[in-house]
């Protein structure tokens, strides 16, 4: 009998456990789609400006995941496609709550700025629509913001960086001013009233490429003679395609990429060879086809009312899934893709594109992509039945865009993770920061450029916009910096401030 009772009480204690831990499971997961709606909500310039805040949120605040679980996943999301805050909130929710904290997080993050550009359509009938315009002059005040953020981010991981040893600290410091004088370019010459093209017009992609091929090349095994070598392809692959006419060698880009592609992964094998690291490819293999279906389904989802309802949202949503496969290089690459596919396609109208949608989606958080995925929904759907129709496909948009961006960072994603005893990713690891900080330091730029361009269109003076981003982010960076202040006070500084523009 005294068995049969403690084997009772035995039952009742795992059970007991089992639903406490379901209970903290459940609680993180809640947790952090409140940190990615709030991101989502407050979350003005996109794409890589949202990194710091979000490692602020769910590393430093909310102690969810770990610094370099955190940095692993940004790794994964900055040689993925798709839309990069998404990719983020996936890794992190897929962390702690499986396929669930995966679908919550991605969507929180998401869905502000989706919302927001879907209800603004709805509302306005062109740009100068009221709360659009208060919209713009907030934008001044949260840039710098922005900004504040970004340049924390930096000066973070230079005393990061100082932990390293010096001679590494240097190196590391060379890097970050590499990375962010060839992602600057257009930005600094913008900025400077210089009216000339970019010398090496590096996308962000292929900075991030040349970085790898040096991490993975030279962090396989260093020698003076791979030294030299990677020296070597480094120059001709800048100098071959850049725009000066004398050395400019189209043909001899492309192979020099080639090599270099053939190397770095030569570099890799070897690194996962001396790793010695066991894996179950068939585990492996189910955990990424079950992710894969639960990105396919939860597409299908939402897109099912459209699909039923709306002739012709099959070709649609192929091309957003295609369309966000294809976005390399953050937002402004992906106007360009959605011209391609959605514009000269004739699914919205060039006017409707550039007139509404694009100033309305610059305009508010949350990530480009989705945006204006979302954007063309609506606007598609209107055309076909109305507003009823435009939110049907609207949320068809928004599905397709949130799942393709997870679907493909979750594949590299899960990769990393499973490999991340080899060197080559240790080194990854070490090397991440001062990159990913070099180009952030050029969308510090990019924001003050792009303050510059709305006040200009407001008709407020150059002066009064410079004076106020600069004298902003510097008030903000000495908060967050020297007197630990959370992000909610500096926002709303900026934002009051944005809008008192109003005034002059």
């Amino acid at each position: 009998m005294t068995c049969e009772v403690m084997a009772v009480e035995h039952i009742f204690v795992q059970a007991n456990g089992m639903y406490r831990s379901m209970r903290r499971g459940y609680a993180d997961i809640v947790r952090l789609g409140l940190s990615m709606l709030r991101i989502g909500t407050i979350g003005f310039g996109g794409g890589n400006a949202l990194i710091p805040v979000i490692e602020k949120e769910v590393v430093e605040n909310g102690k969810l995941v770990t610094k370099r679980a955190y940095d692993e996943d940004v790794v994964a999301a900055c040689i993925t496609p798709g839309a990069l805050p998404i990719e983020i909130a996936a890794g992190i929710g897929q962390r702690l709550g499986g396929p669930a904290g995966m679908l919550v997080a991605a969507s929180m993050m998401a869905l502000p700025g989706a919302l927001f550009t879907v209800l603004i359509l709805a509302v306005l009938t062109g740009e100068q629509g009221a709360a659009l315009l208060g919209i713009r002059y907030i934008s001044i005040g949260l840039g710098a913001f922005i900004i504040s953020l970004l340049l924390a981010y930096a000066i973070k991981t230079l005393g990061a960086m100082q932990q390293a040893g010096t001679r590494a600290f240097r190196a590391m410091c060379l890097a970050m001013i590499a990375v962010f004088l060839l992602s600057s370019e257009k930005n600094l010459y913008a900025l400077l009233g210089l009216h000339m093209e970019p010398v090496f017009h590096l996308s962000v992609l292929s900075i991030l490429g040349l970085s790898f091929f040096l991490i993975i090349f030279l962090g396989s095994g260093f020698s003076r003679k791979k030294g030299i070598l990677a020296a070597v392809l480094t120059a001709a692959f800048l100098f071959s395609g850049s725009q000066l006419p004398v050395l400019s060698a189209p043909v001899l880009h492309d192979a020099t990429a080639v090599l270099m592609t053939v190397l770095g992964f030569c570099g890799l094998v070897r690194s996962f060879r001396s790793g010695n690291e066991a894996v179950d490819g068939g585990k492996l293999f189910k955990d990424t086809l079950r992710e894969v279906f639960v990105w396919l389904a939860f597409a299908l989802l939402f897109a099912l009312p459209a699909l039923m309802i709306l002739p012709g949202s099959s070709s649609f949503l192929g091309e957003g899934f295609l369309s966000s496969l294809l976005s390399f290089g953050g937002g402004d690459a992906y106007l360009t893709i959605a011209d391609g596919l959605f514009v000269q396609g004739g699914t919205v109208a060039a006017a409707d594109f550039y007139g509404q949608l694009v100033p309305v989606a610059n305009a508010l958080p949350g990530s480009i992509l989705c945006k204006i995925l979302t954007g063309i929904g609506y606007l598609a759907g209107f055309q076909m039945g109305g507003t009823s129709s435009g939110l049907i496909l609207a949320l068809a948009g928004f599905a397709v865009s949130v799942a393709a961006s997870g679907l493909i960072f979750g594949l590299v994603a899960r990769l990393l993770r499973t490999f991340h005893d080899v060197p080559v990713f240790r080194q990854i690891s070490l090397w991440v920061r001062p990159i990913i900080s070099g180009l952030l330091l050029n969308v510090a730029l990019s924001m003050l450029r792009t303050n510059l361009e709305i006040g200009a269109g407001l008709s407020v003076p150059e002066a009064a916009v410079l004076g106020l981003t600069v004298g902003l982010a510097l008030f903000c960076l000495y908060l967050l910096c020297a007197r630990r202040k959370a992000m909610t006070m500096p926002m709303l500084v900026s934002a009051a401030a944005g809008l008192g523009l109003i005034l002059i």
